[in-house]
């Protein structure tokens, strides 16, 4: 029987053609064939998604550390001059190639918080450690001083600070006094004066230890982001304001490139914090946003 039904299947070109060009194939064997297929391709697809996305501008991903370093790049590399005129001091300022020398007193820039109306009352604090020749900084103030009193030689010199009535706050117990101090760091960046690697923040009453301070700030790589200061030695205030922030009393300092970032977004979270009491609460929310932590020191003290 076998050999009949082959020579009729010889006979039949029709169906010898199907076995010779169509052979037997299951439909379960072309459904995995499909699904490996699919698998592949997806597998290929995934793999040229990762390449791209690692090795693309990684700026669409972090615009705001893209920047800073926009801005330090532009510090090191762009040379610019500026004239900033005070009451008793102006500079003529230019951008240069940022050298790589320990840090001194030079490279420090103070910003003092003050008022008009008290500042001879509490400029003995100040000018217990300030060195008009030596150090680089001013006093931000509310007003301009009366027009009949001269001003201290042996005080840093004033700049009159921004109007900030703009501004929220509504903080019960507070002033708006701390928004105006909490934007002399962002004031005195925009300063744009020569090779300040610190901006180190104090009220009017702050002492200053400058030998030691500079001390201190030479352990840190001011090409980085850091937020230095001190708790409050009185356990109350540290626990009703923060153990994570610089208190302001005890003075603060802040490197170049967080500066670069802080004046970025200061106003901004100014306002998102207008509940905060102090300038110095302020500052730290928003470092805060951007990432940095306070790095303590213990010389700085706050009572």
């Amino acid at each position: 029987m076998s050999s009949g039904r082959e020579a009729n299947n010889i006979h039949d070109p029709i169906k010898f053609w199907k076995y010779l060009v169509l052979p037997t194939i299951k439909a379960t064997d072309i459904l995995s064939l499909l699904i490996k297929a699919t698998i592949a391709i997806c597998t290929a697809a995934s793999i040229s998604l990762i390449f791209f996305f690692a090795f693309s501008n990684q700026s669409l991903c972090f615009p705001q550390y893209d920047t800073v370093l926009r801005n330090f790049n532009h510090r090191k590399i762009t040379t610019t001059t500026t004239t900033t005129t005070t009451n008793t001091t102006t500079f003529q300022t230019t951008t240069n190639q940022f050298n790589s020398e320990r840090t001194n007193i030079s490279h420090i820039l103070f910003g003092i918080g003050g008022s008009a109306k008290t500042w001879n009352q509490r400029r003995h604090y100040c000018e217990l450690w300030w060195r008009p020749d030596v150090n680089r900084g001013f006093v931000w103030l509310d007003e301009r001083p009366p027009e009949n009193e001269t001003w201290p030689e042996t005080s840093p010199p004033y700049i009159v600070s921004e109007e900030t009535s703009s501004f929220k706050y509504s903080c019960w117990y507070g002033s708006r006094s701390a928004i105006r101090i909490a934007r002399i760091v962002k004031e005195s960046f925009e300063l744009g004066l020569e090779n300040v690697r610190w901006f180190v923040m104090g009220d009017d009453d702050t002492v200053f230890f400058t030998d030691n301070l500079v001390t201190v700030l030479a352990k840190y790589d001011h090409n980085q982001m850091y937020y230095i200061g001190g708790n409050s030695e009185s356990v109350e205030q540290d626990v009703r304001h923060s153990y994570t922030m610089a208190y302001g009393g005890g003075g603060f300092a802040i490197s170049y490139p967080l500066a670069a970032e802080l004046v970025r977004v200061l106003d901004g979270c100014i306002n998102r914090y207008h509940s905060f009491y102090g300038s110095d609460q302020k500052v730290q929310g928003c470092l805060s946003e951007i990432g940095v932590p306070i790095s303590k020191e213990l010389g700085f003290h706050q009572v």
